[in-house]
């Protein structure tokens, strides 16, 4: 099953306008946070596990977060990419560390969404942050940058 083709002009407009917005995508979904969960998120592997906790805690399902305005999911992606990116940075030799978006390729899983390439790897943030809503592990997330960091 293929997915929508999009216009790609538009769509890497879009994709500009959400780089653009990051920033303040994360600010919007940070003055959501309660203070002992925010003054914890500080771009470090283990904020990300404060993080899924809080998410545990918030959301019973995938459903549930969906139900969010975009920019609440959409937050909390972005500072998990940026996570990603900030400690591959300091801790590996890779580069570039950006994000990006598959437009080329419909049936790529990753088609028309936000993604982070840290060298060869490439993950999206948008998914990491729905699985681990899914596997309720309370350390999913860091745990895909661990194995990153011990294979890089």
């Amino acid at each position: 099953m293929s997915k929508k083709m999009v216009d790609k002009e538009e769509a890497f407009d879009l994709f500009q306008y959400w780089l653009m917005d990051s920033p303040d995508a994360i600010e919007r979904m940070m003055d959501r946070l309660p203070a002992e969960v925010k003054n914890q998120l500080d771009y470090s592997v283990e904020s990300l596990d404060v993080l899924e906790a809080y998410l545990l805690n918030q959301y019973a399902s995938i459903d549930e977060i969906k139900q969010e305005p975009p920019d609440i999911l959409n937050g909390y992606a972005i500072y998990v990419g940026d996570t990603f990116r900030k400690v591959a940075k300091s801790l590996t030799q890779i580069e570039p560390i950006k994000w990006t978006i598959e437009l080329d390729d419909t049936d790529n899983a990753y088609y028309n969404i936000p993604i982070i390439r840290l060298g060869a790897y490439v993950k999206c943030p948008l998914t990491l942050v729905t699985s681990s809503l899914d596997r309720r592990r309370g350390n999913y997330i860091s745990t895909i940058l661990k194995n990153f960091l011990e294979d890089s």
